[in-house]
């Protein structure tokens, strides 16, 4: 009898050689890689090297090599046809072992499928690509990226991908067993993608198992995936896991992020161990596949409502599985923001930062959970740590579920003394005192009209109609205003106001900084023009500041309806993650 590859890779790629060989024997890790003593002869220094990423191992004392399989056939005398079965059974990998014809159409559709990928990645050369190609420019993606992960498009005016494949000899039927075509309504074969940005799906050895497709126009659903087969299952695959996983094992890290071209941009800027879900909600298979490769997953998903919905579900979807050797941890972005818009919209460097701020399962889930509830009564703080112990009790691991249950209690009680301490202070009230660069941008004002005579007295009533000014500042201002301009010098209007209560102040026009960040101040600079360039920085700072005490008068309303979960979402989660299992 004999097995598809896809078959036996699929069944390697959900086991974890490491944690079966540590059923046996001690395993070590030095620097990336996991060694342990031989299971096969008798040795005191371990020389059998576990090479995660191949899921295989090699004794560079006897010889012994091989994968899981090899481990139940030699070690467990299993025999191969015995193995596959029981280790297929174990992780969920249906085999039709009766079948010999099933395992020749997979293979047929494992080569139909990387011819699927380069024809669409030939497609882009083509003049019909434009709004393609257009689209990859403005998402900022080079030619290399675009090369590096295949990237395609669904449409070519000389043929389609069904006529292509069909010159290429393969028949109807193996064509719709490898779904890169379909059944029309009127039961014609066609091209099941159309016009659609192509994204190819790999398995963790690298070989195209199925397509994501995003709409280039206002066409819905927006993406749509290959459907299901035994090649590509999504709950077990997630993408770019076979360029990512070297890094992660390295850096014993693996970035979460929701979409394909999170994915495609983070790692065009260098962060290259980043995976995404299929489009759809991140599973229990998929983290434990990101645990293989490292011990802390960093879950970063969209700073919106639905974004932030979909990290506590799989907040809570991990809870049961957290151990003292599988954790993971959360980065919250920005309303609005995805890491793709992040970097590009702000910078690569802001972006770091945030993933420096990583926040642990335990104050992720405290942190949101606690925003849905006022804890202002007795009622609400029992339903808040009954709710609290119930997640906590769905942790298997009894030694972590100890450690996770005080540190929830800790936070807790830290919250209701803050509450207690804040009783008082119902609204948010901002500090007034503005930044260095906008007290220095009001200085620029002043000395602008201290260096500009012939414009000076005007630029002083104009700064007395805003309402940007402190005490002190408005102090000079006005000491200012009473001076007689007419005739006056520059010299005569520090020496009038040398005894003055604003004289500390005037010196600090001084700065030459000020000129370097304000041209317009500098005295060698057109009159005229300072004028109307100190009259649009003075309307731009009093309107800012003026919406800025709007917002603060709203700060309450606006943090009660921002993105945070409500109560009632937070017991559907729990619900949704119930049936789920």
């Amino acid at each position: 009898m004999s097995f598809s590859k896809s078959d036996l890779e699929n069944i390697k790629s959900k086991i974890s050689l490491r944690s079966e060989i540590e059923k046996k024997t001690r395993v070590i890790q030095k620097g990336s890689d996991f060694w342990c003593s031989c299971l096969f002869h008798e040795e005191k220094t371990p020389s059998c090297k576990i090479n995660e990423d191949q899921a295989s191992f090699y004794c560079f004392g006897c010889g012994a090599k091989g994968d899981i399989f090899t481990l139940y056939t030699d070690l467990y005398n299993y025999t191969f046809l015995d193995a596959v079965k029981e280790l297929s059974q174990q992780v969920g990998v249906v085999i039709n072992f009766n079948d010999t014809a099933d395992f020749k159409k997979e293979n047929i559709a494992q080569d139909i499928l990387e011819l699927a990928a380069k024809w669409f990645n030939n497609n882009l050369n083509n003049a019909e690509a434009n709004v393609c190609n257009q689209y990859l420019k403005n998402r900022n993606l080079s030619k290399e990226t675009i090369k590096n992960f295949q990237l395609g498009y669904s449409f070519n005016s000389k043929t389609s991908l069904y006529a292509y494949l069909k010159n290429k000899s393969f028949s109807d039927a193996d064509l719709l067993k490898s779904n890169i075509v379909k059944f029309d309504k009127n039961k014609k074969i066609k091209d099941f993608f159309y016009k659609r940005l192509i994204f190819p799906i790999r398995s963790i050895q690298g070989r195209v198992v199925g397509f994501g497709g995003r709409a280039l126009d206002n066409s819905n659903p927006k993406y749509i995936n290959s459907p299901e087969s035994n090649l590509f299952q999504k709950r077990y695959l997630l993408y770019n896991l076979d360029k990512a996983k070297l890094t992660a094992r390295k850096k014993r890290n693996i970035l979460i992020s929701e979409g394909y071209m999170d994915v495609i941009s983070l790692y065009q800027n260098g962060i290259t161990s980043i995976v995404a879900p299929l489009g759809t909600a991140l599973t229990e298979d998929q983290l434990k596949l990101a645990w293989k490769y490292s011990p802390k997953p960093t879950i970063m998903f969209d700073g919106d409502s639905a974004g932030i919905r979909a990290s506590y579900k799989v907040a809570i979807m991990a809870l049961p599985l957290i151990s003292d050797k599988n954790f993971i941890q959360f980065v919250e972005l920005p309303n609005g923001y995805d890491p793709d818009s992040f970097i590009n919209k702000l910078s690569l460097q802001q972006f770091i930062r945030e993933l420096k701020k990583p926040q642990s399962l335990i104050t992720y889930i405290f942190n949101q959970s606690s925003k849905s509830i006022s804890l202002s009564t007795a009622d609400e703080k029992i339903s808040f740590d009954k709710y609290i112990d119930d997640l906590v009790s769905t942790i298997k691991d009894q030694k972590t579920q100890y450690f996770y249950k005080n540190e929830f209690k800790n936070l807790f009680f830290e919250k209701i003394r803050t509450l207690r301490s804040n009783k008082n202070t119902n609204t948010y009230s901002p500090k007034k005192k503005l930044s260095n660069l906008q007290q220095m941008q009001i200085l620029s004002f002043i000395i602008s009209a201290i260096n500009h005579l012939s414009v000076g007295e005007k630029i002083i009533y104009k700064i007395l109609e805003t309402d940007i000014l402190k005490t002190e500042e408005l102090r000079l201002v006005k000491d200012l205003k009473d001076i007689n301009w007419r005739d006056v010098k520059k010299e005569d209007i520090f020496q009038l106001l040398k005894k003055s209560e604003s004289a500390n102040l005037l010196k600090n026009t001084m700065n030459s900084q000020l000129y370097q960040l304000f041209p317009y101040a500098s005295p060698l600079y057109d009159p005229q023009k300072a004028y109307e360039e100190v009259i649009k920085s003075l309307e731009n700072l009093n309107t800012r500041l003026s919406n800025l005490k709007k917002i603060n008068k709203s700060l309450n309303t606006f943090i009660e309806n921002s993105n945070t979960l409500n109560w009632s979402e937070l017991q559907n989660i729990n619900m949704e993650i119930k049936e789920e299992d």
